[in-house]
Order: structure tokens, then C-alpha cells, then sequence
């Protein structure tokens, strides 16, 4: 995946990883739902993170390990093609609603290609 060098603020209810690079990758600003709501299968990955559908090497997009949690533990979500597809153009439309770069000349934006790169590598 390519880095680009925008971020975009966690939006509704989920969060964002952080990251200490100036670049994230598009799965960086993917809002993910809140820790506290994840299943024990979806916070070490063998379960999709938004739907919970069982995933296997084969069909799970690794989201990037996560910084700690309440409770000191370490995420390892993963997500199907198709959450991560949906959350990929959620996060796209909220970025090009409030970017300015976006707005101004949306051709030019790295992090609105990027998402759109991702919903569309998602597809499968």
C-alpha cells in the first residue's frame, strides 16, 4: 500500500490507530469500532472487526497492529473485503466533505486517491 501524508479525524463513533510517521496508509484512517465492543476473536484478528464474520488467511485485510487499548492490550484487528470496502468510502466521502485540498482541486489530494485506491483494491 502506498503512504500518503494525510490523516483524517475519527468520525461517528469509531477511532483511528495513530501513527509516529508523517505518513499513515489509507487502512490508518479507517475508524474502527470502539475497543471495548470488540469480541476476543475480533481483537486478535480471527474475526472481522465490523461484522464479525470469521476470517482465514485467504480473506482478511490486516488493519495494522494498534496501539494498546484500556486494559493494556494490543490490537491485531483484521477486517473482510467487504467491511473494509464499506468503511474505505464512509471514510472517503466524510474526506472529501471536509478537506480543503478536496474542495479546491480534488485531483490533487493523495489521501481522497488513496481511499479510493483501498475500496477499490477491497472489491477482490
Amino acid at each position: 500500500m502506498r503512504q500518503i501524508t494525510a490523516t483524517v479525524e475519527a468520525f461517528v463513533l469509531g477511532e483511528t490507530r495513530t501513527s509516529s510517521s508523517a505518513e499513515d496508509s489509507a487502512l490508518d484512517l479507517l475508524p474502527l469500532p470502539r475497543v471495548t465492543s470488540l469480541s476476543g476473536l475480533q481483537a486478535r484478528g480471527a474475526a472481522c472487526v465490523w461484522c464479525q464474520i470469521g476470517l482465514t488467511i485467504e480473506t482478511a485485510v490486516d488493519l495494522g497492529e494498534r496501539p494498546p487499548g484500556p486494559g493494556g492490550v494490543t490490537l491485531f484487528p483484521r477486517g473482510c473485503r467487504d467491511c473494509v470496502r464499506a468503511a474505505a468510502l464512509r471514510t472517503y466521502g466524510v474526506h472529501a466533505d471536509t478537506c480543503e485540498q478536496c474542495v479546491d482541486n480534488p485531483t490533487l489530494c493523495d489521501t481522497r486517491r488513496a481511499l479510493r485506491r483501498l475500496a477499490l483494491e477491497a472489491r477482490g
